[in-house]
């Protein structure tokens, strides 16, 4: 029974794969002259029907917030183990949580958009925080707004509802990851929370704060521990870079790293951290059966997403196309 479902399932992405966007194609978006023109390019491909009902290319978050409910539809009709897909959306229920949470106690009049793809119903996201009453939502969720109610009844502090979220959310990925006994996921959460964490000890040590801060900030679960990142708070980038060579990490490090010295900026680094897990997922592309390949295709298309997202967003700003490729990630197709 699980053979054929998973062989079903597996059918369904292999027939789907070849409509990702390719890096030529994105190229060409990116070379594109407008953002219309990026749009005609999208309707060339699967695009085209979303593509033919907007109304203005202003629109376009829409069109993606479209196409992404249509990977979480899929997963959800398809998935032989939801427990394991729907991990890979539920950092757009912490999005929302973050957001209404925020609204309410910062009093803000424009706040971030809500995610229009949610495990958990934004009306019951809602509810439960106007109500201060959290039975309904998920117990991982429930239990980080308990600790968050006490905090921000005496000081409310946007950092700190950012990282008990975040903490709640990775704690809970770990655990389905152990119970499901799949170290595929397992090994792509654990790689992605190392890459975080590095980006935040180089802000951390760029701000000049200390060990306690830097704790409070690492996010669980990754396989560098806490008194890895302790000690490189003192040490100095060379040492960062020295530790991990030769590491999985290098080619994210030496460059990354490099280039945050230099320049202060992380967005090289971000960049090849993203590569960087593209090829952990590339890796499982060919494979037949197992929750790998549907994984794969789920952030590939996530990938493809913002890479649309990031190439609207320069154009409709003007930003020169080499400014856009720089932020662009690499493709799965």
């Amino acid at each position: 029974m699980a053979a054929t479902t998973y062989n079903y399932a597996v059918g369904r992405i292999k027939a789907l794969e070849p409509k990702l966007l390719g890096k030529d194609r994105i190229d060409r978006m990116v070379d594109a002259n407008s953002p219309q023109d990026v749009l005609k390019i999208l309707s060339e491909t699967d695009y085209a029907i979303a593509v033919s009902e907007l109304k203005t290319p202003y629109e376009y978050e829409d069109m993606l917030s479209r196409e992404l409910k249509g990977v979480y539809d899929l997963m959800q009709s398809i998935s032989p183990n939801p427990d394991l897909t729907q991990l890979f959306f539920i950092n757009q229920d912490i999005h929302n949580v973050k957001v209404i949470l925020k609204s309410k106690y910062l009093k803000m009049e424009n706040p971030e958009p809500l995610m229009g793809v949610s495990t958990v119903p934004i009306d019951n996201i809602k509810k439960a925080i106007d109500d201060n009453d959290y039975r309904d939502l998920p117990n991982y969720i429930a239990g980080a707004l308990e600790i968050l109610e006490n905090m921000l009844s005496t000081k409310v502090d946007p950092q700190k509802i950012d990282v008990v979220l975040d903490k709640a959310m990775y704690r809970h990925i770990f655990c389905i990851c152990r119970d499901q006994k799949d170290e595929f996921v397992k090994g792509y959460f654990e790689k992605k929370v190392d890459l975080v964490n590095i980006k935040t000890l180089l802000r951390v040590k760029r701000i000049g704060n200390g060990a306690e801060f830097l704790r409070h900030l690492l996010l669980p679960g990754g396989i560098l521990n806490e008194d890895f990142f302790v000690q490189a708070l003192d040490q100095p980038s060379e040492w960062l870079m020295n530790e991990l060579k030769n590491s999985e990490y290098e080619r994210v490090i030496i460059p990354g790293v490099q280039q945050f010295a230099k320049q202060g900026s992380l967005t090289l680094y971000e960049r090849l951290a993203d590569d960087y897990l593209m090829d952990y997922i590339k890796a499982k592309k060919w494979e037949s059966f197992g929750i790998a390949p549907i994984v794969a295709y789920i952030l590939a298309k996530q990938n493809e997403i913002d890479l649309i997202r990031i190439i609207m967003v320069g154009k409709i700003n003007n930003i020169p196309a080499d400014k856009i490729s720089e932020r662009l990630r690499d493709t799965y197709a």
